[in-house]
């Protein structure tokens, strides 16, 4: 709002702020110009018509909103060759023509609208105090103009993106890589679609793309002279998805594996933790402790040289009952009482009626609770289960001890099932030792399922070191060895041979589409499922 207001302090000046009962602000503004330019032809006019008022909305304040009234003037344009005779005083780029909020206002709303949508975007302008209908959102998000529509990016990124759930309905982004920014969004995934949209945005000199046969022909249609890159990554998937389809054509029968997961090597009795030091109210009752067990062995003393109670109490300065059971008691006396014999007595005044039967039941073995309520139940007692529960809890004694047999002892293995599939799709560096053992032994048992594993190590080195070379030879190794998904893999890698050398050679990958495709989707589900494409690819370019 201070922006504006420098912008136009030539223009206008605030001459009433008013405090409205909600807690709103209306800011009463008044022109200052004497001169104003027509619209039309250009020159000043001094003579005024009328006057009308604008109430437009303006920036919030601490969350407040902040109305302007504007006294708006007539002029007349006194040029006789002007067309215009009456015109209305404009305000620069800070309150448009017929517009409802200032130029700042709508800035902000955009942005609402970029970050969250209509929606979403309506509720964050309430709460920012610039209230605001989810419809008006939109219209501002159509009314945008993309700032670089007419530059064609020099490498191009394109990946496919479904734009209805459950539904087969796709979509294509298009990145630039060098910017990383999304530049636009097709409706369709078709090659002519494709193919269209690069012959109306010449410049293109590389393309990365996935394995997708429809990108490669559409950039063959519409870039013939542009490089074609296949994703490096996609080559390892389309390796993986072909030992899966082995393994699925083939019907193992053993689709999962046992295996013991060692423990630490060091076997033997589990090491004594150490002792954590006393608390503060441990070292206060052990203090007391000490000095009960000091006054009970001096009583003790007195007495046995011939001292009488008396005179122990006196000197000690203590009560004869308490000398008395101190030399009763064998042992010092400790700072709680001894737990009462069981089952005892129950001091609920509702289960005193039953008290009698209780005892005689819990000593004929009857411990459970539930029979107990049920018996005592048809005997009159009212009173709910959990009371019963919590009167007859000091009757059980302490838990036993687990049985030494009983549980996983430390050091022995535990024993869990493997996916085959899992362990043959993973790379071997992040399975244990175990796992590997396990997938050594299933690899044995099948020569097929051997040959199609090693193709699948071997390409994945190949892809990783980018070796030209060694791809010659894993190509007719592949066709050689007679598995039909490596067989069809190889033919299709010969195919699109060009691309492939160029992902192994190119630095390009296609990273930044698939963080795009992301993006695209939380927008996506950001509009409730609702959003038209058009829509969709005005929030994805101008938020990038």
């Amino acid at each position: 709002m201070a922006t504006s207001f420098q912008a136009v302090a030539e223009c206008w000046r605030i001459v009433l702020i008013i405090v409205e009962r909600d807690g709103s602000l209306v800011l009463v503004v008044e022109p200052t110009r004497t001169l104003v330019p027509c619209p039309q032809c250009g020159e000043a006019s001094g003579r005024q018509h009328s006057w009308y008022e604008r109430r437009p909305l303006d920036l919030p304040w601490r969350g407040h909103t902040v109305r302007m009234r504007v006294h708006s003037r007539l002029w007349f344009c006194d040029t006789p060759a002007c067309p215009r005779k009456i015109f209305a005083e404009r305000f620069g780029g800070v309150l448009a023509r017929y517009a409802r909020r200032t130029s700042d206002t709508t800035d902000l709303l955009t942005t609402f609208a970029l970050q969250a949508g209509g929606e979403g975007g309506a509720r964050l302008a309430r709460a920012a105090g610039v209230p605001v209908s989810p419809d008006t959102l939109l219209r501002l998000l159509h009314a945008l103009t993309d700032a670089e529509q007419a530059r064609s990016p020099r490498v191009l990124g394109v990946d496919d993106l479904a734009l209805r759930r459950k539904q087969r309905q796709y979509g294509t982004v298009l990145v630039d890589l060098e910017t990383h920014r999304a530049i636009d969004l097709l409706d369709d995934r078709t090659a002519e679609v494709f193919a269209g949209w690069l012959r109306s945005h010449p410049g293109v000199e590389i393309i990365v793309r996935d394995r997708a046969g429809a990108y490669a022909e559409g950039g063959r249609q519409g870039a013939p002279d542009a490089i074609q890159v296949a994703d490096r990554y996609h080559l390892s998937a389309n390796a993986s998805a072909a030992l899966d389809e082995l393994m699925r054509s083939r019907k193992r029968h053993i689709e999962y594996v046992t295996v013991a997961e060692p423990t630490d090597p060091q076997d033997g009795p589990t090491p004594t933790a150490p002792v954590p030091p006393p608390s503060q109210t441990q070292q206060h009752l052990a203090v007391r402790r000490a000095r009960r067990s000091a006054r009970w062995d001096e009583v003790r003393a007195r007495r046995a040289a011939g001292y009488p109670i008396a005179r122990i109490a006196r000197e000690m300065r203590m009560h004869r009952r308490t000398v008395r059971r101190y030399l009763a008691t064998p042992t010092p006396p400790r700072n709680r009482p001894a737990e009462r014999p069981k089952p005892a007595g129950l001091t609920s005044p509702t289960l005193q009626p039953f008290v009698e039967y209780l005892q005689g039941r819990w000593q004929a073995g009857c411990t459970n609770v539930a029979q107990l309520r049920r018996e005592i139940a048809a005997q009159g007692y009212r009173g709910s289960y959990s009371l019963l529960m919590q009167a007859l809890q000091p009757w059980r004694g302490p838990r036993p001890p687990p049985e030494p047999g009983r549980g996983r002892r430390r050091g022995w293995p535990r024993i869990k099932r493997v996916n085959v599939r899992w362990l043959c799709l993973r790379p071997p560096d992040q399975l244990e030792p175990y796992e590997h053992e396990a997938l050594q032994k299933v690899l044995e048992e099948d020569d097929y399922l051997h040959a199609g594993y090693e193709l699948l190590q071997r390409f994945r080195h190949l892809v990783a070191r980018r070796s030209v070379r060694e791809l010659d030879d894993w190509l007719a190794d592949a066709i050689e060895s007679g598995l039909r998904p490596f067989v069809s893999l190889a033919h299709g890698i010969q195919d699109d041979r060009a691309a492939v050398m160029n992902g192994l050679t190119l630095p390009w990958s296609t990273g930044p589409v698939e963080g795009t495709v992301t993006r695209a989707k939380l927008l996506k589900r950001q509009g409730y499922g609702r959003a038209s494409t058009r829509l969709l690819r005005r929030r994805l370019i101008s938020a990038a």
